[in-house]
């Protein structure tokens, strides 16, 4: 099979550039798991650009579909045989974080218990939060490489509550929340209470500049942006605006399931011009719970199989950003604009 041409002609079909690597992966992954959601979560791929790449695969009589899983067929089999086969290598005791929750265990038991009572995600909010391990894990992170304790912090979006994990860890300076969603923003305040910690909590929609009293005022910020470069440069170049100083710190998840290469590219060069620099990108370090309104999304018009997923499946990296000399962020207005959506977007 010509996988070059394979790839030129799904690329062309949905408007997202994808390789004959991602071609072979996709279809490598279908001997893996015959299961839709599991074959987007290994193949590192965009979702419209792996249910694409299926239905090609299919129409080459490489795989088929039943009423709820992808099989390979024979020549399938035969094909993949002579490829590299995908594998999961992931350290089963850190889940690929390489890291240890070690004197924060109680703080991680305690807050698995806090959250159980979080608001549901909503679609309305584009909202789909992670797993609690991997909020501690972000805080455990941060604490290491010295971006937390004695800190002034901002947190761009909060349905991940690692304010709270923050709040219960009594490490930084100051904590601030700027949230649109006041359920969320309802529960944090009400859990600062609760447990003892003071959170400064701002109902405040991210389209818009933040106000002059944020400016250059914090020392780290945490945020978790849609996976379009409008809103990550709505989300980062708010919390980059919103930093002190050159060594200041920024920690955000992008995706690869809504994000191909390209779009990558886009954002690494974002951030470059912002005057930051890329110091790690963490492969599928946050985790994400699946939100429940699968079938309302997009993801599920373009699937082939309409199975919900079972397992968790949707993964994003971790990326650490670092102020350097004559960085700047972003006051653009984008209104009522919606950017949360573009040709990759499909969870939306």
């Amino acid at each position: 099979m010509d996988f070059d041409k394979a790839a030129a002609k799904i690329s062309d079909g949905i408007k997202i550039k994808i390789n004959k690597r991602e071609v072979t992966i996709i279809l490598c992954c279908v001997k893996k798991t015959d299961n839709l959601w599991e074959i987007v979560d290994y193949s590192d791929v965009p979702i419209p650009a792996v249910f694409e790449t299926l239905n090609y695969l299919k129409s080459e009589n490489l795989i088929y579909f039943d009423e709820k899983a992808c099989h390979l067929t024979e020549r399938g089999v035969e094909i993949v045989g002579s490829l590299h086969p995908v594998e999961d290598m992931t350290c089963s005791y850190c889940e690929g974080r390489g890291l240890s929750l070690g004197k924060f265990s109680d703080l991680y038991k305690k807050f698995i218990d806090i959250q159980t009572s979080r608001p549901a995600a909503s679609h309305n909010f584009d909202q789909g939060y992670v797993t609690p391990g991997t909020s501690v894990a972000r805080f455990v992170l941060a604490y290491e490489r010295g971006d937390v304790e004695d800190k002034d912090i901002l947190i761009l979006g909060d349905d991940d509550l690692v304010s709270i994990v923050l709040g219960l860890s009594g490490l930084p300076k100051s904590i601030t929340v700027v949230e649109i969603d006041t359920r969320i923003t309802g529960f944090i305040r009400e859990m600062g209470r609760e447990h003892g910690f003071e959170v400064n909590v701002n109902d405040f929609d991210l389209r818009k500049p933040l106000p002059g009293m944020h400016m250059k005022s914090y020392d780290t910020f945490f945020t978790d942006p849609p996976e379009t470069i409008k809103a990550a440069d709505a989300f980062l170049g708010r919390g980059v605006s919103a930093l002190k100083e050159p060594g200041s710190a920024g920690y955000f998840g992008f995706t690869r399931r809504e994000a191909s290469l390209t779009k990558w590219y886009d954002l690494q060069r974002l951030i470059i011009d912002y005057g930051m620099v890329l110091t790690d990108i963490i492969h599928n370090f946050s985790e994400y719970v699946n939100w429940g309104y699968e079938e309302e999304t997009r993801a599920w018009d373009l699937a082939p199989v309409k199975i919900t997923p079972v397992k968790n499946w949707y993964r994003s990296a971790l990326y650490r950003i670092q102020a350097l000399d004559g960085f700047r962020g972003s006051t653009i207005d984008y209104g009522e604009e919606n950017i949360y959506e573009d040709s990759e977007s499909s969870t939306t």
